[in-house]
């Protein structure tokens, strides 16, 4: 993939079904702050390496996912970190950010119902991790549990942190969205014109309501990131922001 190939929907997509944050792009590129946000806005051009560095993210992802599948069918349990170095350590340095081997809990755990998911500290206590695994899988941040949830912005935080249980209704609405997933990855993958393979990416909550209004209990960053795994499954496909 050149540069001239990337959209601005191919970045947004693929670096939120990979968990990676902008401030860690920005690091890992060795680029000025901002420059992430103005790229999927479509305020500037996009920087040479973004497409082989999130390229390289989604595919140490896709195996790590597996590899937690597995654990977690044998063991019903999986463990990630809330420390960059203990990811290194844990994956033989075949990932190196926290953020992402959180994305890949959270897949491994929606695909192994009942799965236990804990997050290692760097001190080595372990937390409860479910929710926040679960919900970086599905591109919700913690601005996103808070306005999804209409709940306190600190109370949101509580949960991620796992210092207090996930109530059992949020829990449940939880796995609904995660249900809504998988069949909204495969409804995206379903409209792809193979003759112009394109996945037309809603950029706009406005968006999302006129072009899957059956889906309205995803949030848009969710719809985001099952575009990027639609895309993954459909052979030469491009991810492109809906006009307007």
């Amino acid at each position: 993939m050149t540069i001239h190939d990337v959209d601005a929907a191919q970045v947004r997509c693929a670096r939120l079904s990979v968990g990676v944050r902008e401030i860690e792009v920005e690091r890992l590129l060795d680029l000025d702050a901002g420059a992430v946000a103005a790229w999927e806005e479509r305020r500037s051009p996009i920087a040479a390496g973004v497409a082989e560095l999130l390229e390289e993210l989604t595919a140490a992802a896709a195996a790590e996912t597996v590899r937690l599948i597995e654990h977690a069918s044998q063991t019903g349990q999986i463990e990630t970190f809330a420390e960059d170095l203990d990811v290194v350590a844990a994956t033989a340095g075949r990932m190196s950010l926290a953020s992402v081997h959180r994305v890949c809990a959270g897949r491994a755990a929606i695909a192994v119902p009942d799965t236990r998911v804990v997050v290692r500290e760097a001190d080595g206590e372990a937390r409860d991790g479910w929710t926040v695994c679960v919900t970086a899988a599905c591109g919700m941040g913690l601005g996103q549990v808070h306005k999804w949830f209409d709940v306190p912005r600190r109370l949101a935080q509580y949960w991620l942190s796992g210092a207090r249980p996930t109530p059992p209704g949020v829990l449940a609405e939880l796995r609904e969205i995660t249900e809504a997933v998988r069949a909204h990855i495969d409804e995206l993958a379903d409209d792809v014109d193979v003759d112009d393979p394109i996945v037309w990416v809603c950029a706009t909550e406005e968006q999302m309501e006129r072009q899957w209004p059956a889906r309205e209990q995803l949030p848009l960053p969710t719809h985001q990131v099952c575009a990027a795994r639609a895309a993954a499954a459909v052979d030469g496909a491009r991810l492109v922001f809906l006009p307007g």
